[in-house]
């Protein structure tokens, strides 16, 4: 028994060095990706885009064990609004969507989790979140965080201050993503607290509510943001920091440490597998 006790020790190194090198791969790939702006193409077509992530999504099943999954849009042209019908319906059929503040019970274990469950948000400032999505929003009863780049608002092609308001007289909620869009990992420590602290501001005098999530343009730690933009994130109030990490969150993660499934809703169920699944 001591012999197999000592045997297991280096596996369990090796297997820990190798996912720590496959993380660190995984950054640098991410990193050089951005340098080449090979996913800004990419979502330029967002169609191309779908069908090649499809094929991955043949290895793939929307989930079934019990899980939190928080798939998030940008823009839903017209042209897509049947597509994110399909998407919704599609989880619908698999689990509940709930609210960012069930969700956030959900990670405290204040609300059970008895299988999968998914809660919707956007990002950014675009007006066809009150033209296009609110309607198929509203027709499927599926609630929604709407994270506003508060410098975008008011811009040509953004959503105005009004339009933000009548998507809150709807029943949808705010929250934060900075106010100019900028990378936090590329900005020092004073500016990089301006965003958080301003669009909180904004958002608030704007539209009379408590602004108290947020979510970081870009999303992924190490190369967009880092734990000193988590604790600026708490220091000013926020209660939940959003990323765009994929996995299903369970009860007892972090609120200050969101998994998001970024998504188009040009994309075939497919390809939506590859973001969302066991």
């Amino acid at each position: 028994m001591v012999g197999e006790s000592r045997g297991a020790l280096p596996h369990g190194r090796d297997l820990s060095d190798k996912r720590e090198g496959a993380d660190r791969m995984q950054t640098a790939i991410r990193r050089r990706l951005n340098e080449l702006g090979l996913r800004s193409r990419l979502r330029a077509r967002p169609r191309l885009q779908g069908r090649i992530l499809a094929s991955a999504g043949l290895r793939r099943r929307l989930p079934s064990a019990p899980g939190l999954y928080c798939p998030f849009y940008h823009d839903v042209p017209p042209e897509y609004a049947n597509d994110l019908r399909r998407h919704l319906r599609a989880l619908q059929r698999i689990g509940p969507m709930i609210s960012w503040d069930d969700a956030l019970a959900v990670l405290s274990g204040t609300k059970p989790l008895t299988g999968p469950v998914f809660c919707l948000s956007f990002d950014d400032a675009h007006p066809t979140w009150l033209e296009v999505a609110a309607p198929v929003l509203l027709e499927l009863k599926v609630p929604a965080m709407f994270f506003l780049t508060s410098g975008m608002v008011g811009q040509p092609g953004n959503m105005t201050w009004q339009d933000c308001r009548d998507l809150l007289a709807a029943g949808f909620d705010f929250g934060s993503h900075t106010v100019t869009h900028h990378r936090l990992a590329d900005q020092d420590d004073a500016a990089a607290t301006r965003e958080f602290v301003e669009s909180k501001r904004e958002i608030e005098d704007e539209l009379g509510v408590e602004i108290k999530d947020f979510a970081a343009p870009y999303g992924h730690p190490a190369v967009d943001f880092g734990d000193r933009d988590v604790g600026i994130a708490r220091d000013a109030g926020y209660r939940s920091f959003a990323t765009t990490l994929r996995p299903a969150m369970h009860p007892g993660h972090s609120a200050m440490f969101i998994h998001r499934q970024g998504l188009h809703p040009a994309w075939p169920i497919m390809a939506v597998r590859t973001r969302v699944h066991d």
